[in-house]
């Protein structure tokens, strides 16, 4: 499969190193706005890897290739919409970085232009591709009726020194559609979207930065369920760090999950006093097997994944909406 990357940052770097890994995967194509940036992010990689890697100035040049198969697209938030849907009206399939886009209504285009093209779509949310991830849905029956999933992911940035003195990293900028909870919070949130579904209620409270963007903050989901209600507490921050330890409580005992994005390890812990480390052993190319899958569905002739799916995609983007709302931070998307 003939893929380009869209964007020249740190994950598309490592989504890259994963991808080299991967079969039937060929890059095709950098797209990048500067040939000086495309050109230092190539040279990092063997001649023979990166040898026929056609650099693109814009999207549009990679949409008028009709040897293009698919795109990853990492490049700023506030462009991954407009990005994917170019794409997909070139009937070009496309691997979107998270969050998807700007706001539901973004989300909701995107969707629409994959079914009109039918052409592939998915978010590229790794969590849920991860081989622990499927270690943690089996595991989780054996803490009994779960009541609570405490989620965390605060990692202190090291750009937040730069807005410190005055400056403006992009990923403080509203323009660009950022914000801590899109960067980091998104992944506890994906975690146990994935497998509770739409919560009944959000509460949210967040710490704004004069920039318009939240450097951290708190979520609150209730799910009123039937057979259970259940709450998931998650706590998010690019301005502080934390343990970055989450857990899943039962009524029998609790899950704890080291670095929720990667699941890199798993303990079992019950009220009995057992203690059982569960997890797999971790790779470092986490984001080889979200594009395993999606290549995987292309190769089958699909245009949904049934784990990363529109509606899984549509429930993460819907919290955050309200959460965002709740905190004050709007993107130049919301208002149009």
């Amino acid at each position: 499969m003939n893929f380009v990357i869209v964007g020249t940052n740190f994950i598309s770097d490592t989504f890259l190193k994963a991808a080299l890994t991967t079969t039937n995967f060929t890059l095709y194509g950098l797209c990048s706005r500067k040939i000086t940036t495309a050109n230092e992010f190539l040279k990092k990689y063997p001649k023979d890897s990166i040898q026929q890697t056609k650099v693109f100035h814009s999207i549009e040049e990679v949409c008028a290739d009709k040897l293009v198969d698919a795109v990853y697209i990492a490049s700023p938030n506030h462009l991954h919409a407009p990005q994917a849907i170019q794409c997909l009206n070139a009937n070009i399939h496309v691997l979107g970085e998270k969050p998807s886009a700007s706001n539901s209504n973004e989300l909701k285009q995107i969707i629409a232009a994959a079914k009109r093209n039918k052409c592939l779509y998915m978010e590229a949310l790794m969590t849920t591709h991860l081989p622990n991830f499927r270690v943690l849905q089996d595991q989780l029956p054996r803490i009994g009726k779960v009541r609570k999933f405490l989620g965390q992911y605060s990692q202190y940035s090291s750009r937040y020194e730069l807005y410190l003195k005055g400056d403006t990293p992009n990923w403080c900028l509203a323009e660009y559609a950022n914000g801590a909870l899109v960067d980091l919070g998104i992944y506890p949130l994906s975690l146990v979207s994935a497998l509770w579904g739409k919560p009944t209620s959000v509460l949210a409270s967040g710490i704004k930065l004069a920039t318009g963007v939240d450097g951290a903050g708190d979520l609150i989901l209730t799910y009123n369920l039937a057979e259970n209600t259940k709450q998931a507490v998650i706590s998010y921050s690019k301005i502080c760090n934390g343990d970055n330890i989450s857990e899943f409580q039962g009524e029998l005992g609790r899950i704890e999950i080291e670095f929720v994005a990667l699941l890199m390890k798993i303990t079992l812990i019950l009220n009995d006093g057992t203690k059982e480390i569960i997890s797999k052993p971790f790779d470092d190319n986490s984001m080889k097997f979200e594009l395993q899958h999606f290549i995987s569905l292309l190769e089958e002739g699909k245009t949904e994944s049934q784990i990363n799916s529109f509606e899984f995609s549509e429930q993460i983007m819907a919290v955050m909406d309200e959460a965002r709302k709740q905190i004050q931070v709007v993107y130049p998307a919301d208002e149009c």
